[in-house]
């Protein structure tokens, strides 16, 4: 055999044995770029328990991620129009349900509060308490049904929960409805601790990753994260994802000691 025929042989066998780490499957997904500790983006990267959790799914069926950070509104709309596969964090409402493939289980779910200014001395029950009062809201988030389906209070929608916080605090809406984890951050990082207060429960949202109808993969994909999902709850990886989270969160939470 001639050298360059042991040259070539050689070469198909290298490029045989690559082939498989060259030409792994990539999945583009649409992660929220401001919702932390759920997602956000941070450093110039997707980060945040969403995050997390969609990576090693997606990694249980041999699948790679690459994470595209955007606002919300944005995301969803993208892939309500098939330019996009799927985007999170979407909680699963009445009020946008026909319009994407949902997984089989929810993510997580997330739980909210209403937030009233720090010298408020009453209490909200229930939703059933807002009528005639202004309720602060961030544009595009999901609140779960007993919100967003309802046409008795009167909504007052901003750009971000930073704004509505804002605007609390400043008594230009009477309540906000904050999820918990996001109000822990977002208050312990504008050092706004002790100014607003947690002031009656709302329903927890179911957090999905919404697939696209109209995108040619947005089945395909749905039925791949369905299945990824309930392999990671089998084998501990999810619980290990949310304990590491529980962990990172408590510890930031808490105050330094001083030495």
């Amino acid at each position: 055999m001639s050298k360059l025929l042991k040259w070539l042989s050689m070469s198909l066998v290298v490029l045989f044995m690559l082939a498989p780490l060259s030409y792994g499957e990539t999945v583009k997904i649409i992660a929220e770029d401001d919702w932390y500790p759920y997602s956000a983006k941070i450093e110039n990267s997707a980060k945040g328990i969403g995050v997390d959790v969609v990576r090693a799914v997606f990694k249980a069926e041999g699948i790679d991620v690459e994470f595209e950070t955007m606002n919300y509104d944005r995301g969803m709309a993208m892939v309500k129009d098939g330019q996009a596969i799927g985007c999170f964090d979407a909680p699963r409402t009445k009020e946008i349900e026909a319009n994407y493939l949902w997984h089989d289980e929810a993510m997580f779910p997330a739980a909210s509060m209403i937030y009233a200014p720090a010298d408020y001395s009453g209490s909200v029950k229930s939703v059933a308490d807002l009528p005639g009062k202004i309720l602060g809201l961030t544009q595009g988030y999901g609140y779960g049904d007993a919100i967003d389906s309802n046409d008795k209070i009167t909504k007052e929608y901003s750009k971000s929960d930073d704004v509505i916080i804002k605007k609390l605090i400043a008594k230009r809406v009477d309540f906000i409805v904050l999820f918990e984890k996001v109000a822990d951050y977002l208050l312990s990082k504008e050092g706004l601790q002790g100014q607003i207060k947690p002031v009656g429960p709302v329903e927890s949202a179911q957090i999905y990753v919404a697939f696209s109808k109209s995108n040619p993969d947005g089945q395909k994909y749905r039925d791949i994260f369905s299945k990824g999902f309930s392999k990671i709850k089998a084998d501990g990886t999810y619980q290990k994802i949310m304990d590491q989270w529980d962990a990172q969160l408590k510890a930031a939470s808490e105050p330094a000691v001083a030495k």
